[in-house]
């Protein structure tokens, strides 16, 4: 004899089984959204991570741009020699010349420059003739030529420093302990003896256009 109840109660749960094998459509859109979130999430975390990374080795890069530039100033300014020099058009230049119109910030001469091998020819001597520029992509660029007297125009070599410089400026220490914001003097030109000092101390101020100004401060030699 059949029993219907029992046959309905097999029935049932073969249906419940057969409903915990798979997905309804509701449970698969409330899945998908999720994936969707749990992505948007991961993405936008990764996004970030790296952003902050591409700004700290931007930054990084930066202050060693900066860090570049003050070596060189230092390894310049430090060793800056009493020596005129002869520019390509038979000009005579001081070991220390700043000018706000011309091609160069500040034009130097220097000593301590190696020549071990001695392969530069015409020979040379150990001082050097350094200038600094910006270009006009604002870029601060080191020039210095291969002898003091420069009989060859072509002669010469640049560096990149940094980019996106908007300002170079120089002040100098004179033995009566006051500043001037070029050298020579200005005041100098009114003397009737050739102006012949040499400046204690060399202050130099950069600017960036997005670290702003950073200013150091070099003892130059007796």
């Amino acid at each position: 004899m059949i029993n219907p109840g029992k046959n309905s109660a097999h029935n049932s749960g073969a249906g419940n089984r057969h409903r915990q094998g798979g997905f309804t459509l509701i449970e698969f859109i409330v899945a998908t959204a999720v994936l969707a979130i749990m992505g948007g999430v991961a993405y936008a975390g990764w996004f970030n991570v790296n952003k902050v990374a591409d700004r700290t080795e931007a930054s990084a890069k930066r202050y060693e741009e900066l860090q570049r530039t003050f070596y060189w100033f230092a390894e310049d300014f430090e060793q800056i020699v009493k020596r005129d020099s002869v520019d390509e058009l038979g000009g005579r230049r001081k070991s220390i010349e700043v000018s706000e119109e011309g091609e160069f910030v500040i034009q130097i001469t220097r000593g301590g420059w190696s020549n071990p091998a001695m392969l530069q020819l015409p020979p040379r001597s150990d001082l050097q003739n350094v200038a600094y520029y910006i270009d006009s992509d604002d870029r601060l660029l080191r020039r210095y030529w291969y002898h003091v007297d420069r009989f060859d125009s072509e002669a010469f070599t640049d560096r990149l420093m940094a980019k996106d410089v908007i300002g170079l400026t120089f002040r100098f220490l004179t033995p009566n302990g006051d500043w001037n914001s070029s050298w020579p003097p200005e005041e100098s030109a009114d003397l009737e003896e050739e102006f012949d000092e040499m400046p204690i101390a060399l202050e130099a101020t950069i600017e960036l256009d997005d670290l702003g100004s950073a200013r150091r401060l070099y003892v130059l030699p007796n």
